[in-house]
């Protein structure tokens, strides 16, 4: 059985394979978003997500431990390792203690924190292809403006569990309420509308409404909350 969905957020991902493994389907393999399922006895396993150091592959010494230890590793895919343990050996988790959990989530915040970036300059690149006329362009950069959208949203959700973390050990926290900024999303959505009109507008109104957009863009993300914090 073949399933597809997205997720962004590691814990919400966790929580669907434990619960389709309670219902009886455990998963046995990932490709893009999209899962393998088999058959199992209900609730015969746990599965939990963790974040490696390698990309697209996992370090021997994490692999031996992991065995060592009767954990499964079911797949990589980028640094995201799925793990899975027997329910009958007892709880399965990962993290325990409060600063283990910090040190996971700032990892998993500084990916995403890599990824937005990487995906701004390609929206960029997509923005100036589309100007010269590529139709495949315009298609690409309201994906990749989608996306970067999403991403931005997981950078500070994720910072909100780390303080959360912080709190509960007992250091002071900023206030967490974290919210992506009106003016990036105002130039996301300026610059798609740019592309789809191109046809209707002249060139030089589109190019001004475009670098209004990534001027817009660049100072909303330097507002957004958490994305800049370490």
């Amino acid at each position: 059985m073949i399933k597809f969905r997205l997720y962004f957020d590691k814990d919400k991902e966790t929580e669907w394979l434990n619960k389709l493994a309670k219902e009886g389907l455990a998963m046995t393999g990932f490709f893009a978003g999209f899962y393998t399922f088999e058959k199992c006895e209900p609730g015969k396993y746990i599965y939990q997500i963790d974040l490696g150091d390698k990309l697209f592959a996992i370090n021997e010494n994490y692999r031996e431990f992991m065995e060592e230890n009767g954990i499964e590793i079911v797949q990589s895919w980028g640094y995201w390792i799925i793990l899975r343990k027997l329910a009958s050996e007892g709880e399965f988790k990962l993290y325990t203690d409060v600063d283990s959990s910090i040190e996971h989530y700032t990892k998993i915040r500084n990916m995403f924190k890599a990824v937005t970036i990487l995906e701004l300059i390609c929206f960029f690149i997509e923005c100036f292809c589309a100007e010269a006329g590529n139709t495949w362009a315009i298609f690409f950069t309201i994906l990749i403006g989608i996306l970067l959208f999403v991403l931005l949203k997981a950078v500070l959700h994720t910072n909100e569990i780390i303080a959360e973390l912080k709190e509960r050990k007992g250091e002071v926290s900023e206030n967490t309420e974290n919210k992506i900024s009106p003016l990036l999303t105002a130039g996301l959505l300026m610059n798609s509308a740019a592309l789809i009109m191109q046809d209707s507008i002249s060139n030089p109104i589109k190019l001004g409404v475009q670098i209004l957009a990534i001027i817009f863009m660049l100072v909303g993300l330097t507002q957004c909350k958490g994305f800049t914090k370490k």
